[in-house]
Protein backbone atom coordinates (compact mmCIF):
# COMPACT_ATOMS: atom_id res chain seq x y z
CA UNK A 1 0.00 0.00 0.00
CA UNK A 2 1.09 3.09 -0.85
CA UNK A 3 0.16 7.10 0.37
CA UNK A 4 1.29 10.00 -1.72
CA UNK A 5 0.81 13.59 -0.71
CA UNK A 6 1.69 16.55 -3.04
CA UNK A 7 1.07 20.14 -2.18
CA UNK A 8 1.71 23.44 -4.00
CA UNK A 9 4.33 26.07 -2.61
CA UNK A 10 4.26 28.89 -1.15
CA UNK A 11 3.66 31.93 -3.46
CA UNK A 12 7.28 32.97 -2.38
CA UNK A 13 8.53 30.00 -4.03
CA UNK A 14 6.39 29.45 -6.79
CA UNK A 15 9.13 30.74 -9.07
CA UNK A 16 11.33 27.72 -7.95
CA UNK A 17 9.03 25.16 -7.01
CA UNK A 18 6.84 22.80 -9.12
CA UNK A 19 5.40 20.83 -5.93
CA UNK A 20 6.40 19.32 -2.74
CA UNK A 21 5.57 15.66 -2.16
CA UNK A 22 5.59 12.49 -0.12
CA UNK A 23 5.69 8.91 -0.66
CA UNK A 24 5.57 6.28 2.08
CA UNK A 25 4.54 2.78 1.92
CA UNK A 26 6.01 -0.46 0.50
CA UNK A 27 6.79 -0.55 -3.27
CA UNK A 28 5.76 -3.97 -5.01
CA UNK A 29 9.06 -4.84 -7.30
CA UNK A 30 10.71 -2.12 -9.71
CA UNK A 31 8.52 0.87 -10.17
CA UNK A 32 9.58 2.90 -13.82
CA UNK A 33 10.11 6.79 -12.76
CA UNK A 34 9.19 8.43 -15.58
CA UNK A 35 11.03 11.61 -17.13
CA UNK A 36 9.43 15.08 -16.12
CA UNK A 37 10.82 18.78 -17.34
CA UNK A 38 12.03 18.93 -13.69
CA UNK A 39 14.67 18.54 -11.12
CA UNK A 40 13.83 16.77 -8.00
CA UNK A 41 15.59 16.34 -4.53
CA UNK A 42 14.65 13.51 -3.29
CA UNK A 43 15.21 12.42 0.72
CA UNK A 44 14.44 9.19 1.52
CA UNK A 45 14.09 8.36 5.06
CA UNK A 46 13.38 4.66 4.68
CA UNK A 47 15.48 1.43 3.62
CA UNK A 48 16.97 2.59 0.20
CA UNK A 49 16.44 1.73 -3.07
CA UNK A 50 18.72 -0.09 -5.73
CA UNK A 51 18.16 2.23 -9.31
CA UNK A 52 18.74 1.02 -12.50
CA UNK A 53 18.43 2.59 -16.32
CA UNK A 54 18.03 -1.29 -17.42
CA UNK A 55 21.12 -1.94 -16.80
CA UNK A 56 23.20 -2.68 -13.37
CA UNK A 57 21.44 -1.58 -10.69
CA UNK A 58 23.06 1.01 -8.25
CA UNK A 59 22.26 1.15 -3.98
CA UNK A 60 21.00 4.74 -2.96
CA UNK A 61 20.04 5.73 0.33
CA UNK A 62 20.07 9.30 2.10
CA UNK A 63 18.57 11.47 -0.86
CA UNK A 64 19.42 12.03 -4.65
CA UNK A 65 19.07 14.98 -6.68
CA UNK A 66 17.81 13.53 -10.35
CA UNK A 67 18.22 15.89 -13.46
CA UNK A 68 16.04 15.61 -16.20
CA UNK A 69 16.16 12.87 -17.77
CA UNK A 70 16.03 10.83 -21.49
CA UNK A 71 14.00 7.94 -20.22
CA UNK A 72 12.61 6.30 -17.76
CA UNK A 73 14.33 4.80 -14.85
CA UNK A 74 14.00 1.64 -12.46
CA UNK A 75 13.93 1.90 -8.69
CA UNK A 76 13.25 -1.43 -6.35
CA UNK A 77 12.67 -0.93 -2.69
CA UNK A 78 14.70 -2.66 -0.06
CA UNK A 79 12.39 -2.58 2.37
CA UNK A 80 9.81 0.74 3.80
CA UNK A 81 10.18 3.54 0.96
CA UNK A 82 9.48 6.70 2.86
CA UNK A 83 10.13 9.84 0.41
CA UNK A 84 9.92 13.73 1.14
CA UNK A 85 10.99 15.39 -2.08
CA UNK A 86 10.78 18.86 -3.79
CA UNK A 87 10.18 19.18 -7.46
CA UNK A 88 12.17 22.05 -8.72
CA UNK A 89 11.96 24.27 -11.83
CA UNK A 90 15.20 23.70 -13.45
CA UNK A 91 16.63 26.94 -13.54
CA UNK A 92 16.24 27.14 -10.01
CA UNK A 93 17.88 24.08 -9.41
CA UNK A 94 20.96 25.54 -10.96
CA UNK A 95 21.03 28.09 -8.79
CA UNK A 96 20.57 26.20 -5.58
CA UNK A 97 23.12 23.27 -6.80
CA UNK A 98 25.42 24.45 -10.08
CA UNK A 99 25.48 22.72 -13.54
CA UNK A 100 24.14 19.07 -13.22
CA UNK A 101 24.95 16.35 -15.42
CA UNK A 102 22.45 15.03 -17.74
CA UNK A 103 20.38 12.46 -17.05
CA UNK A 104 21.20 10.11 -19.35
CA UNK A 105 21.53 7.02 -17.60
CA UNK A 106 24.10 7.46 -14.55
CA UNK A 107 22.98 7.25 -11.75
CA UNK A 108 21.25 10.79 -9.64
CA UNK A 109 23.56 12.70 -7.99
CA UNK A 110 23.90 12.16 -3.93
CA UNK A 111 22.69 14.98 -2.38
CA UNK A 112 25.05 14.83 0.19
CA UNK A 113 27.86 15.32 -2.28
CA UNK A 114 26.37 18.22 -3.75
CA UNK A 115 24.86 19.71 -0.52
CA UNK A 116 27.16 19.05 1.85
CA UNK A 117 26.98 18.46 5.70
CA UNK A 118 23.52 20.57 5.57
CA UNK A 119 21.64 18.21 3.91
CA UNK A 120 22.50 15.52 6.53
CA UNK A 121 21.03 17.77 9.26
CA UNK A 122 18.41 18.40 7.44
CA UNK A 123 17.26 14.62 6.54
CA UNK A 124 18.37 14.21 10.58
CA UNK A 125 15.44 17.18 11.07
CA UNK A 126 13.01 15.33 8.77
CA UNK A 127 13.52 11.98 10.64
CA UNK A 128 12.06 13.57 13.62
CA UNK A 129 8.72 14.81 11.96
CA UNK A 130 5.92 11.85 11.81
CA UNK A 131 3.83 13.54 9.92
CA UNK A 132 4.38 14.20 5.73
CA UNK A 133 2.89 18.01 6.38
CA UNK A 134 5.20 18.80 8.97
CA UNK A 135 8.33 17.34 7.06
CA UNK A 136 7.28 19.04 3.91
CA UNK A 137 6.95 22.21 5.95
CA UNK A 138 10.53 22.11 7.26
CA UNK A 139 11.56 21.31 3.85
CA UNK A 140 10.17 24.46 2.26
CA UNK A 141 11.40 26.25 5.09
CA UNK A 142 14.68 24.96 4.50
CA UNK A 143 14.87 25.76 0.70
CA UNK A 144 13.55 29.01 1.80
CA UNK A 145 16.74 30.50 3.24
CA UNK A 146 18.80 29.00 0.66
CA UNK A 147 17.23 29.98 -2.46
CA UNK A 148 17.78 33.57 -3.99
CA UNK A 149 15.56 36.15 -4.97
CA UNK A 150 13.98 34.88 -8.39
CA UNK A 151 15.92 36.54 -11.13
CA UNK A 152 14.74 37.44 -14.38
CA UNK A 153 14.29 34.80 -17.39
CA UNK A 154 12.02 31.86 -17.78
CA UNK A 155 9.38 31.80 -15.98
CA UNK A 156 6.96 29.85 -17.83
CA UNK A 157 4.96 26.51 -17.46
CA UNK A 158 2.86 25.05 -20.65
CA UNK A 159 -0.40 24.19 -20.09
CA UNK A 160 -1.33 23.77 -23.44
CA UNK A 161 0.60 21.69 -26.41
CA UNK A 162 2.99 24.41 -27.54
CA UNK A 163 5.83 24.19 -30.20
CA UNK A 164 9.20 25.46 -29.73
CA UNK A 165 8.49 28.41 -32.57
CA UNK A 166 5.27 29.17 -30.03
CA UNK A 167 7.34 29.58 -26.91
CA UNK A 168 9.89 31.31 -28.35
CA UNK A 169 7.36 34.00 -29.81
CA UNK A 170 5.58 34.06 -26.09
CA UNK A 171 9.02 34.89 -24.51
CA UNK A 172 10.03 37.31 -26.93
CA UNK A 173 13.28 35.46 -27.62
CA UNK A 174 14.75 34.34 -31.41
CA UNK A 175 15.12 31.05 -31.51
CA UNK A 176 19.26 31.09 -31.37
CA UNK A 177 18.77 32.82 -27.96
CA UNK A 178 15.81 30.56 -26.64
CA UNK A 179 17.72 27.38 -28.12
CA UNK A 180 20.71 28.81 -25.82
CA UNK A 181 19.15 29.83 -22.58
CA UNK A 182 17.50 25.99 -23.15
CA UNK A 183 20.96 25.01 -22.93
CA UNK A 184 22.71 26.89 -20.89
CA UNK A 185 20.15 26.76 -17.91
CA UNK A 186 17.41 24.09 -18.41
CA UNK A 187 20.20 21.34 -19.76
CA UNK A 188 18.16 20.17 -22.85
CA UNK A 189 16.42 21.42 -26.25
CA UNK A 190 13.20 23.64 -25.95
CA UNK A 191 11.45 21.03 -28.17
CA UNK A 192 12.68 18.23 -25.51
CA UNK A 193 11.12 20.38 -22.45
CA UNK A 194 7.72 20.66 -24.74
CA UNK A 195 7.42 17.29 -24.91
CA UNK A 196 8.18 16.18 -20.95
CA UNK A 197 5.73 19.20 -20.06
CA UNK A 198 3.00 17.48 -22.52
CA UNK A 199 3.93 13.80 -21.41
CA UNK A 200 3.44 15.34 -17.43
CA UNK A 201 -0.13 17.07 -18.12
CA UNK A 202 -1.23 13.62 -19.56
CA UNK A 203 -0.21 11.66 -16.90
CA UNK A 204 -1.40 14.45 -14.42
CA UNK A 205 -4.75 14.15 -16.03
CA UNK A 206 -7.89 12.20 -14.18
CA UNK A 207 -9.60 10.97 -16.99
CA UNK A 208 -6.59 9.02 -18.51
CA UNK A 209 -5.28 7.73 -14.78
CA UNK A 210 -8.62 6.32 -14.81
CA UNK A 211 -9.24 5.21 -17.89
CA UNK A 212 -12.10 7.15 -18.53
CA UNK A 213 -11.51 8.03 -21.55
CA UNK A 214 -10.34 6.72 -25.06
CA UNK A 215 -6.08 7.02 -26.00
CA UNK A 216 -7.67 8.91 -28.73
CA UNK A 217 -9.72 11.03 -27.17
CA UNK A 218 -6.58 11.89 -24.88
CA UNK A 219 -4.41 12.10 -27.87
CA UNK A 220 -6.63 14.57 -29.48
CA UNK A 221 -6.90 16.30 -26.08
CA UNK A 222 -3.25 17.04 -25.16
CA UNK A 223 -2.52 18.05 -28.82
CA UNK A 224 -0.89 14.61 -30.19
CA UNK A 225 -0.81 14.29 -33.79
CA UNK A 226 -3.61 10.95 -33.66
CA UNK A 227 -3.32 8.21 -31.46
CA UNK A 228 -0.11 6.06 -32.38
CA UNK A 229 2.05 9.39 -31.75
CA UNK A 230 1.05 9.25 -28.27
CA UNK A 231 1.46 5.71 -27.80
CA UNK A 232 5.20 6.22 -29.06
CA UNK A 233 5.83 9.18 -27.13
CA UNK A 234 4.77 7.06 -24.19
CA UNK A 235 6.77 4.09 -25.19
CA UNK A 236 10.02 5.94 -25.57
CA UNK A 237 9.51 8.49 -22.21
CA UNK A 238 7.82 5.36 -19.73
CA UNK A 239 8.65 2.66 -21.27
CA UNK A 240 5.54 1.03 -22.08
CA UNK A 241 2.50 1.81 -23.69
CA UNK A 242 0.07 3.83 -22.13
CA UNK A 243 -2.52 0.84 -21.23
CA UNK A 244 0.08 -1.22 -20.13
CA UNK A 245 0.42 1.84 -17.94
CA UNK A 246 -2.72 2.49 -16.62
CA UNK A 247 -3.29 -1.80 -16.38
CA UNK A 248 -0.10 -1.89 -13.82
CA UNK A 249 -1.84 1.13 -11.99
CA UNK A 250 -4.93 -0.04 -11.25
CA UNK A 251 -3.98 -3.81 -10.40
CA UNK A 252 -1.46 -1.69 -7.66
CA UNK A 253 -4.76 0.31 -6.71
CA UNK A 254 -2.64 3.21 -6.96
CA UNK A 255 -4.47 6.60 -7.74
CA UNK A 256 -1.70 9.38 -7.18
CA UNK A 257 2.04 9.67 -8.18
CA UNK A 258 1.05 10.29 -12.04
CA UNK A 259 4.83 9.57 -13.00
CA UNK A 260 5.43 6.57 -11.02
CA UNK A 261 4.23 3.39 -12.77
CA UNK A 262 4.99 0.09 -10.25
CA UNK A 263 6.14 -3.09 -11.44
CA UNK A 264 7.77 -2.18 -15.07
CA UNK A 265 10.31 -5.24 -15.52
CA UNK A 266 13.92 -4.49 -16.03
CA UNK A 267 15.33 -6.40 -18.69
CA UNK A 268 18.57 -6.21 -19.96
CA UNK A 269 18.33 -5.69 -23.67
CA UNK A 270 17.23 -2.39 -22.58
CA UNK A 271 20.82 -1.55 -21.67
CA UNK A 272 21.12 -0.42 -25.79
CA UNK A 273 17.34 0.54 -26.19
CA UNK A 274 16.55 4.28 -27.58
CA UNK A 275 16.22 6.64 -25.32
CA UNK A 276 14.59 10.25 -25.64
CA UNK A 277 17.92 11.98 -26.63
CA UNK A 278 17.16 15.78 -25.23
CA UNK A 279 19.17 16.95 -27.73
CA UNK A 280 18.88 15.55 -30.94
CA UNK A 281 16.15 17.45 -32.68
CA UNK A 282 18.04 20.41 -33.20
CA UNK A 283 21.38 21.75 -32.96
CA UNK A 284 22.58 23.82 -29.76
CA UNK A 285 23.97 26.92 -30.33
Amino acid sequence: MIAYFERQPDRALSWAVKAFWHLEGHLLGEAAAIPKPYVELVISLGDGHDWSAGERATGFAGGWITPIQTGPRFSRSLGVTRFVAARLHPDAAILLFGPLPLGDGAPPVLAEDVIGPDFRALRDRLGEQSHPAARIDLLQAWLARRLPPPPAGLRVAPSEPWRAEQLSQLLGWTDRDMRRHFARIIGCSPKYWLRLHRISAVLGDPSFQQGRETLADTAAAFGFADQAHLAREFRLLAGMPPSAYQKRREAEGLDTAPTMAPRAPVFSSQAGRAVADPSHQEVMA
